[in-house]
């Protein structure tokens, strides 16, 4: 009886300590929405690394002060940009005349306003790590004054963006 008890202890022991380290694992992933493959199938949608916003801060930066160089070290070399009039660049040569040509007719800026980070897990093992972001832009062309809001969902692979798909909203207008 007495080894019975001090086995049923034991036991005890071993299934609760085994369920803390479960229910930890868990805990650390918190599922935060749901992806949906191009199958139909749902991906869970977890917090994500917020080591990813100092990245963004940063590219916006260099974007504030026409620093190429810096967003060029920031960008993946296969980058792809998702613009909202429906424009793509592909690649860090195109990004770069793109902006470099805008940077030159040009003066825009943007405003981080908030950002949040999220990562999905994949049906073949692999990770995908985003930042979506709303941010305010100014600029003026041709003596017009520009504001839009921004909002971006940023692709980072390896700590370098991947894609950016862009979508804006004009400022409000009063009548």
């Amino acid at each position: 009886m007495k080894n019975t008890l001090i086995l049923l202890i034991i036991t005890s022991c071993f299934i609760s300590c085994e369920t803390t380290i479960n229910d930890t694992k868990n805990e650390s992933k918190h599922i935060i929405g749901k992806e949906f493959n191009e199958d139909g199938e749902p991906l869970d949608i977890i917090s994500g690394d917020v080591g990813l916003t100092d990245i963004w801060i940063d590219y916006i930066d260099a974007h504030n002060q026409k620093n190429l160089d810096k967003i060029f070290e920031i960008d993946d070399e296969g980058i792809e940009v998702f613009r909202a009039d429906g424009t793509v660049g592909r690649g860090i040569e195109n990004h770069n005349e793109y902006l470099r040509n805008w940077f030159e007719s040009s003066n825009p800026n943007w405003k981080v306003i908030w950002m949040v980070t999220n990562s999905v897990e994949k049906k073949d093992g692999t990770t995908e790590h985003w930042l979506t972001t709303g941010n305010e832009f100014s600029d003026e062309i041709d003596g017009e004054k520009i504001f839009v809001n921004v909002i971006a969902d940023v692709n980072f692979v390896n700590g370098k963006i991947k894609r950016i798909n862009i979508h804006n909203r004009e400022k409000e207008k009063t009548e």
